[in-house]
């Protein structure tokens, strides 16, 4: 029998757009669409299992957020099989000019202009296809971050598609390890690599239990809490004088998780932010 999603779309102000698409994610929406009509903002995503109906109106109350009266939110839902899930994303999935050497696109359009290295990103049910302020401000940081010395060993964690792990193979990283904890995504960003022809630079995990060894650059495309848990882990896989970027948080975590990483001896080096969402990049304070 083929798998049944459910599509949860959502009117909300656009100035509460970003928090509750955080909301989502943190939810487990594998991925979500976003458009916005003037200070309204629709969100689409989907869940395999029961959809958060419940805890995302209660989140909505709390914000504040009340787009469509004010007694009751507009969320709506319907049924998507899974043979109709890449069909909604090409609806949705855009070539994107991101970073300066970047063109992240879709296979059906993945003509590049002159200068623009193709990253071709059929997202699936896997988050990532350069459309969402997060990615790219990722993707803005490692084209910093390998400018004339790309990185021998990578590490992307909450690869999703796979676009940051591809696009740190197509700049110049020879091993790049990739994690996410999603199985689809795994699938995904392994069918992306290889549409890229970088497969064999890449190891896809699931664990980041299994990673092994020390990494010159480490990528960590997740979301507040998440950044907080997993930050003794990566500070240890990151090489003594390598470059952590960390984003997926929203302007008001910003400073809960930055504590927590200069509590683990790191310093801000460069700081990136676009519609409310904050990339940092660390670099250890005094490498040991």
């Amino acid at each position: 029998m083929a798998l049944t999603w459910t599509e949860v779309t959502i009117n909300v102000p656009r100035r509460h757009g970003d928090a509750v698409a955080n909301f989502l994610i943190d939810c487990g929406a594998p991925g979500l669409q976003c458009s916005e009509d003037g200070d309204k903002s629709r969100l689409t995503a989907y869940f395999a299992n029961e959809p958060p109906l419940d805890a995302l109106q209660r989140y909505c109350n709390d914000l504040g957020c009340t787009a469509d009266g004010p007694d009751r939110l507009n969320i709506g839902t319907r049924p998507i099989a899974d043979e109709d899930w890449a069909n909604n994303w090409k609806l949705h999935s855009r070539p994107q000019l991101v970073g300066e050497r970047l063109y992240i696109c879709p296979s059906w359009d993945a003509t590049a202009p002159a200068g623009r290295i193709p990253i071709i990103i059929d997202p699936g049910m896997a988050f990532g296809t350069g459309q969402h302020a997060s990615t790219r401000g990722c993707v803005r940081q490692l084209e910093r971050a390998v400018v004339g010395h790309p990185p021998r060993r990578a590490l992307d964690v909450g690869t999703g598609s796979g676009v940051l792990a591809i696009s740190l193979a197509r700049l110049g990283a020879r091993d790049i390890w990739a994690v996410d904890i999603d199985p689809t995504a795994c699938a995904v960003a392994t069918a992306n690599a290889a549409i890229n022809g970088v497969l064999a630079q890449m190891h896809v995990l699931s664990d980041l239990g299994e990673v092994l060894g020390s990494f010159d650059l480490i990528v960590a495309n997740l979301y507040a809490d998440l950044l907080q848990t997993l930050a003794q882990q990566l500070a240890t896989h990151l090489s003594i004088h390598g470059t952590l970027i960390a984003s997926g948080m929203l302007l008001p975590d910003e400073g809960r998780v930055q504590a927590i990483y200069e509590a683990l001896g790191f310093a801000v080096a460069n700081r990136d932010v676009e519609e409310s969402w904050v990339t940092l990049v660390f670099r250890r304070k005094t490498p040991p």
